[in-house]
Formats: structure tokens, C-alpha cells, sequence
């Protein structure tokens, strides 16, 4: 089997020849570390920009966002092929530059962009959007042209990555610009909250906007060729949902069903990400048409539970630790992770091996022993771990 045909057989709640392995992104310096830094960075380039054109270097940063989006996740591709994963996640994102230190995007989330070795990391802190005349005056891109970008971006990653395509599996993924998060980021979680009670016309057209997005890029990458599409967005916390249910059956599930339905209607499957526990979500979750689900994040989930509860109805996906495990720990600690993994879920197929998550601290070394340990360990007919 290839990758594609490995991932497509668990997604498929069978077993393949051996546990795929996943992973939902690859840092750009975690990248860097795999492959070798570049001769020129995207600060490098920001840098150029700004000595160049002091007056409107931002301007011209963003007209070339997204020639460095294709280039950071096409090293993204290249860096999970060399360490050996099957499969690598990327995602347009219709990030908009205010300065060195500042992004926004069509949602109206305010990030603060670090620069960790020349890559740029956004980290999430607030919203533009308090209120209904700030939604009204926030301006709206036309999803023509980010139907036109998120295809120019999926066919720029194949391009650069043709020669390994039938070698890695490309997850085409909404992370950052997914159907729930960007709703309530756009705002702020108090004025979200409170948009809620008192606003819920409010609440259904934002959630109508991130919807219609969603549906417009996972469309460019369905007709680029894209099979398999990652939801990227968080519902849950270390307590639990992350808003009383009752919201999530009034505005959420519905969004996920039209999605799922057209991405099924596409001959595609749907994965979703979301941190936290999830216990209490699950059947949300089948309800919601997904066919996986990714993270499973320890110590907040038992997946001998949900393997058991929906293990015939989802291909589970995670479930290795970011926090320690792929950061600081031993080999030995590795490879007992993913054996426990793999005895609590991998039985009669539908599982993959990945990281619950991914941030600039993951150790490539690392990662490299999960993958060995997923080759090792994994391969059907199980034996007793």
C-alpha cells in the first residue's frame, strides 16, 4: 500500500498493511530543523520588504502572502515525507499583515506574529468584532477570489512537492479558518458570549460567513484532486465543551452537516481536530457527519473509552503527547507511548498514529522515533504489546 491508499483504507474503519502515521502540521522551524535553514527566511523577506519600501512595504508583503504560505507549507510536505510520515496537513489561511508584530484575517482575528529562527508563528489574542456594527463594518473578501487563492495556494504545495506525491498523503485542512473558532475569535470569548443572549442574528451570520468560507476552499482543493479534508477547529477544553452544548446543536451542528454532506457528495472524508476533552461530545461528533476524529489529547481522554463508544463509527487519529512525550522524552518513553496507543485503538483498524497537536517546541528526533515505533509496532495482524 501507498500512503493515500493506507489512510484512505482506516478512514474507511478497515485495516491497512500497517498504522498510517498523521501529523496535522510541521512547524516552519521544526521544518527547518528537518531539512536544513534556508538561505533566506520570511523575516528575511519581511526585512527586504521594509528597507525597500519604507512607506508601503506592508502593502507589498501581503501581495506575496501567499507565495510564502505555498513555500512554508510545501517544507511542511517535504519535511514530514523525510522523516517518514504518511500523511501532512496544509491549509491556505487569508492572513492580512498589519506589522512585524501584527496579523489580522477576514475573520477578524488579532494575532501577534513571533518570529521564531525567521518563521513566522501567529499567536491568537483577541477580535476586531465587539458588536454588530463592527461586524457590518468589517470588510467581507469575495469568496470568488478565495475560491482563486486557496486553488492557486493547493496547486503551488502539489507543484513543489510533485516528485513525492504518491509518497505522502497531502490532508487538505481549514486550520485557523474553520467553522467555529473563527466565529467566536473574531470577537473575543466575553463578547461572543454575550453576543450570544443578546445577538443571536449576530451568532447565525457569523457562523453563515465561516461556513460559506469553509465550503469555498475545501471546494478549490476538491477540484485540485483533494480527498481527504481536516476540520481544524477546537471545540472542547481541559473541562470539557468550550459552550453549553445546547449552542453547539443550535448553530454548529448544522454548519458541520452541510459541510460533511457536500465533502461526502465529493466522494471525500472528513476529519475533525479538536483539542480538549471530547468525552461528552462524541455522539455531537458522529452526529455531525464526521469520519474521524483527531487529537484525542492525553491525559484529558481515555481512548480505550472512545474507541470502544465509536470506534465502528470514526477513525480515531492521535493520542501521542506534545507536551512531553514528543518534546523531552526518552526513546523508550516514546515507543511505550505509541504501544499503549496502538493497543487502546488500534485494533481492527481505523486508527492512525499522530502527535495530539503541533508546536515549534516538538523534537524532529522525536518524531522520528513515534513514526519508527507506528512501522514497528503497528503492522496487521496485531501482536500483543
Amino acid at each position: 500500500m501507498n500512503s493515500f491508499e493506507r489512510i484512505w483504507t482506516v478512514l474507511n474503519l478497515e485495516e491497512p498493511d500497517r498504522i498510517p502515521t498523521h501529523t496535522i502540521n510541521i512547524d516552519g522551524n521544526v521544518a527547518d530543523k528537518i531539512l536544513g535553514k534556508p538561505e533566506k527566511t520570511a523575516f528575511d523577506v519581511f526585512d527586504e520588504m521594509e528597507k525597500k519600501y519604507p512607506n508601503e512595504w506592508v502593502d507589498k508583503i501581503n501581495q506575496i502572502l501567499d507565495d510564502i504560505e505555498i513555500s512554508v507549507f510545501a517544507k511542511a510536505v517535504r519535511a514530514g515525507h523525510k522523516l517518514g510520515f504518511d500523511g501532512v496537513g496544509i491549509q491556505y489561511i487569508p492572513f492580512i499583515l498589519e506589522s512585524q508584530t501584527e496579523m489580522t484575517d477576514i475573520f477578524g482575528k488579532r494575532h501577534r506574529l513571533r518570529n521564531i529562527d525567521g518563521n513566522p508563528y501567529p499567536d491568537y489574542y483577541g477580535g476586531y468584532i465587539k458588536n454588530r456594527e463592527d461586524w457590518e463594518a468589517y470588510p467581507k473578501p469575495d469568496l470568488k477570489e478565495e475560491y482563486r487563492r486557496a486553488k492557486k495556494f493547493y496547486k503551488g504545495v502539489y507543484r513543489k512537492c510533485r516528485d513525492i506525491k504518491d509518497e505522502i498523503c497531502i490532508f487538505a485542512q481549514n486550520a485557523l479558518t474553520s467553522v467555529f473558532p473563527p466565529v467566536w475569535q473574531g470577537m473575543g470569548m466575553a463578547y461572543f458570549a454575550r453576543a450570544l443572549k443578546n445577538d443571536p442574528k449576530l451568532i447565525e451570520e457569523r457562523f453563515r460567513f465561516c461556513t460559506d468560507f469553509t465550503l469555498t476552499v475545501f471546494k478549490a482543493y476538491a477540484d485540485c484532486g483533494a480527498k481527504i479534508f481536516l476540520e481544524g477547529g477546537d471545540i472542547a477544553q481541559k473541562n470539557g465543551p468550550m459552550i453549553n452544548p445546547k449552542y453547539f446543536n443550535e448553530y454548529l451542528l448544522p454548519c458541520f452537516k452541510e459541510v460533511s454532506e457536500q465533502i461526502h457528495d465529493w466522494g471525500g472524508k472528513y476529519i475533525l481536530h479538536t483539542d480538549g476533552d471530547i468525552t461528552t461530545l462524541l455522539d455531537f461528533i458522529v452526529d455531525s457527519g464526521f469520519d474521524g476524529l483527531q487529537c484525542l489529547e492525553p491525559p484529558l481522554v481515555d481512548p480505550y473509552y472512545v474507541k470502544k463508544k465509536v470506534g465502528d463509527k470514526l477513525c480515531l487519529s492521535g493520542n501521542i503527547d506534545t507536551k512531553y512525550i514528543l518534546v523531552d522524552a526518552s526513546k523508550k518513553e516514546v515507543e511505550q507511548a505509541v504501544k499503549e496507543a496502538i493497543s487502546a485503538m488500534g485494533h481492527g483498524g481505523g486508527f492512525l498514529i499522530s502527535p495530539a497537536n503541533f508546536h515549534p517546541g516538538i523534537s524532529p528526533e522525536r518524531l522520528k522515533w513515534m513514526i519508527d515505533a507506528a512501522n514497528k509496532f503497528g503492522v496487521y495482524p496485531l501482536k500483543s504489546l
